[in-house]
Formats: structure tokens, C-alpha cells, sequence
């Protein structure tokens, strides 16, 4: 595995730098996640305080971010004659938004609940740091629940560790509530087995079991889904429902099979579902209940690694100039999809960026493209970040072959044997240090 640094200088003397590693196996490359990490709660109720509620606080309330632990009880029923949850965050986010919505739950100077038993399950998890107000926000109350993953690359020991995918972030992007911020999507496959599977008709990078590195539309309809032993195909004997096609299901005599990543998170019976943004409803023509949540995809067994998050960079050492693969644009796109703030203009919105595909000899090769510091920025001194245009140039400079775009922004970060070479973008407000933002995924190489 090589690893080094080099800087871009643009004509107008603001710098770019960049981290590259290759030369490493795929086969040594899989997808790994921190678990759960309590600093998770804060950091996003940080994030949402710093950029998000000053610009939305009309429209967001008052956001209270959560994560439900399998130790602690819910005080709620998993189940009624419609609907059965197999996830215990989504299961409390819909119930405790009902009762925010119907008043059972205010903000008086914190979460007040007209049920004991209520109050007594919100406290148990602020006490357990699991729960955080954003109070600068307005009535109503919206709970936010987190994704079980989500959690810190600088804790997983790894001899290299990248994050990776986009994940639901942006209250836009929790659109239907089946969603849970931090909710991972696009494919992750590993060795055959998919971890995630493919939406929003992106490009995937993939690998076959040569070592050959291609950049392919692969579709959810390819695949079959196999649950509780059943395999169900699209048009055959079930109908897969997504965004950005369709935001609700039908109405029908029939179930809702509602999926995100590898499992059911609810089956609800009629149809009338709202799509999860991350995620993908499987409906069936008879009523069914679901003994094992656990979903298998199969349909890309031949392949030994792969990966779909944002637009490609270069395509068979051509570089791509455009923005060549769909994503939402609330102008144009009636169903929102994920993600619904990105992306920015394709040739001057500098962030920082990562990057993963080959090099002109065929290896494996990461970029890190260091992104400008959030809270302040001196030109010619400090990394400008990088548009997608100046990282598929970069791309273009370096002769790399096929390129895709990973996740970005605060997010970007490369950790090489323990240590970061470059500077995470996202900063504390009071000491201008580096923050770390929670991610669900990453991709490990040892």
C-alpha cells in the first residue's frame, strides 16, 4: 500500500491538497461500521444547532435526536391490526411524534409527557446521553431517531479506514417515518453478499472476481429478495416500490413489505405506505406477517466488491464533465429522493471530497481531497476544496481510469495507521479543532 500527499495550485495561488493510497487489494477492502456511539446524539444535535435550524427553524420545530438501545424498554405496542414494527427506533419515532403532534408531549423547558411511563422512557435516555434537544428550535416537536450504525471511523482499528456513503442527514432527506437519520444508502456489496442495496439509478463502481474494475447501472428490479426463505422479484410475485418513481403505494387488499438496508423495518397491511428515502417498499397481493426481518439479496454473487454513492469521475480513463447520473432537483422532480440538498453545482461548489476506483497500472486507489476549513478559510494557506469538475480534472491529471465520487464534506476523511494526514473540514466553534462526524459506513483495508 502506498501512501502520499501532493498539492494543486491553482492560477490563482489557492491551494488544493490531496491524500492518495493504492495500491491495496479489494480483497482486503470490506465494509465495517463503529457500531452505536452515544457522541452521536451530540454531534448531530451540534451540527443541526450550528447549520441546519437557523435556516429551517419554521419549517423544522424543535428537533429532539434519539437512539433506542435494545436494553432499554419501549413503552409503546410494536404491533396493531395494521402494522407490525421490526425496528424498535422507527417503532418510537412514529409513536412519540404522535403524541408530540397531539400535545401529549410539550417542551417546558424540557420533555414533559402527560404519561408517566412516557416521561420515564424519555428520561431514561437522556440519562444514558441516547436523547438531545436543539432548543433553539420551535414548537412542534419533531423526534429524530438515529441510525444503529452510526458512529466514529477514529475508533475502528483499521490499518486504513474511509468513510464512504451518503446517509440521510438533511431533515429533507426524512421524508417518509420509516426514515432514521444516519440510514446509509446505495449499494455496499461485499464478496458477493450486498450489505445495501441499489437505488436512485446511480452508477455503481464495481469489481468482478478477476480484479476487473467497471462503472455500471445496476437496478434494485435486477435483484431477487429473499425473506423468511421466500424469493420475491419485481412483476413476478411482488411489485418493488421506490423513489424517485413513487412516493406512496397504492392503496391495496395486499401487504407492505417496507425494507431499508438489509431488513424489514414494518409490515403494514392495506398498502397507502409512504416510501422510505432510503429504502424501498416490496408489496404482496395477500396478507403476510414476517417471522425473521432479515432480507438477502441475490443477483450479484459474481462479484467480489462494490460500491454506488454519488456521480462518477472518470469512466474507462475518460473523464466525465457533467453531472451524469440522476439526482434530485426540486425544479424538475415532483418525488424528493435522496440526497435532497445535493448536489451543488457540478463545476464551483468546493468541498472536501473522497473518491475510490483504479489507477492506470489497475490498482485500487483512494482520494482524499482536503476541504477548506468551516469556520475560517485563508486563501493560499488553507486547502480550497474541491468541486466535482476540479476532482475529476485531478482525476483527468493523474491518469486514474474509472472513478466514482464517495461521501464528502465534513464527512471526508482518510485514516492511515492511526492518523489523519490532512484536516477534517468541519471545526468546533470554540477552539477551531477538528470535528468528527458520526458516519454509518466505512471501508476498511487491512
Amino acid at each position: 500500500m502506498r501512501n502520499r500527499l501532493t498539492t494543486y495550485v491553482h492560477p490563482n495561488g489557492e491551494l488544493q491538497r490531496y491524500q492518495i493510497v493504492e495500491a491495496f487489494n479489494w480483497n482486503h477492502a470490506r465494509f465495517v461500521t463503529a457500531g452505536f456511539d452515544p457522541r452521536s446524539v451530540t454531534e448531530i444535535a451540534r451540527l443541526y444547532r450550528i447549520n441546519i435550524v437557523p435556516k429551517l427553524q419554521q419549517s423544522i420545530g424543535l428537533p429532539v435526536f434519539f437512539h433506542v438501545p435494545p436494553d432499554i424498554p419501549l413503552p409503546f405496542p410494536v404491533a396493531d391490526e395494521h402494522e407490525v414494527y421490526h425496528d424498535r427506533n422507527v417503532a418510537a419515532s412514529i409513536h412519540l411524534n404522535r403524541l408530540a403532534r397531539e400535545h401529549h408531549i410539550r417542551w417546558e423547558g424540557s420533555l414533559k409527557a402527560d404519561a408517566k411511563e412516557i416521561e420515564a422512557f424519555l428520561s431514561a435516555l437522556q440519562n444514558r446521553n441516547l436523547l438531545e434537544a436543539v432548543v433553539q428550535g420551535t414548537n412542534p416537536i419533531r423526534f429524530i431517531a438515529l441510525n444503529e450504525k452510526l458512529g466514529f471511523l477514529s475508533s475502528h482499528k483499521s490499518t486504513c479506514i474511509v468513510d464512504t456513503h451518503f446517509f440521510l442527514m438533511d431533515p429533507t432527506d426524512l421524508d417518509s417515518p420509516y426514515c432514521v437519520l444516519g440510514t446509509p444508502h446505495g449499494l455496499a456489496l461485499k464478496d458477493g453478499v450486498i450489505l445495501n442495496p441499489p437505488l436512485n439509478h446511480r452508477p455503481c463502481l464495481l469489481v468482478d472476481e478477476h480484479g476487473t474494475v467497471s462503472i455500471d447501472v445496476v437496478e434494485l428490479t435486477d435483484l431477487s429478495v429473499e425473506i423468511d426463505g421466500t424469493k420475491y422479484r419485481h412483476g413476478d410475485n411482488a411489485v418493488f416500490h421506490f423513489r424517485p418513481e413513487e412516493r406512496f403505494t397504492p392503496k391495496t387488499e395486499g401487504t407492505d413489505l417496507i425494507i431499508t438496508e438489509d431488513k424489514v423495518v414494518s409490515v403494514r397491511k392495506g398498502g397507502g405506505s409512504t416510501i422510505p428515502m432510503a429504502g424501498f417498499i416490496l408489496s404482496v397481493p395477500a396478507s403476510l406477517d414476517v417471522a425473521d426481518p432479515k432480507v438477502v439479496y441475490h443477483g450479484l454473487e459474481h462479484y467480489a466488491f462494490g460500491i454506488q454513492v454519488g456521480p462518477p469521475m472518470m469512466k474507462d480513463g475518460r473523464i466525465i464533465t457533467t453531472l451524469e447520473c440522476p439526482f434530485y432537483n426540486a425544479a424538475v422532480d415532483e418525488v424528493p429522493y435522496p440526497s435532497t440538498v445535493y448536489p451543488l453545482p457540478f463545476e464551483t461548489a468546493r468541498a472536501a471530497r473522497i473518491a475510490l476506483g483504479n489507477n492506470k497500472e489497475g490498482e485500487p486507489v483512494l482520494i482524499w481531497a482536503e476541504g477548506a476549513p468551516k469556520l475560517s478559510y485563508t486563501p493560499a494557506q488553507d486547502s480550497c476544496g474541491a468541486s466535482l469538475l476540479e476532482l475529476a480534472q485531478f482525476c483527468e491529471r493523474e491518469q486514474f481510469q474509472s472513478i466514482v465520487n464517495l461521501d464528502g464534506g465534513g464527512s471526508a476523511q482518510i485514516i492511515l495507521e492511526g492518523k489523519r494526514s490532512l484536516q477534517i473540514a468541519d471545526r468546533y466553534a470554540s477552539t477551531n479543532l477538528e470535528a468528527e462526524r458520526p458516519v454509518p459506513y466505512g471501508l476498511s483495508i487491512v
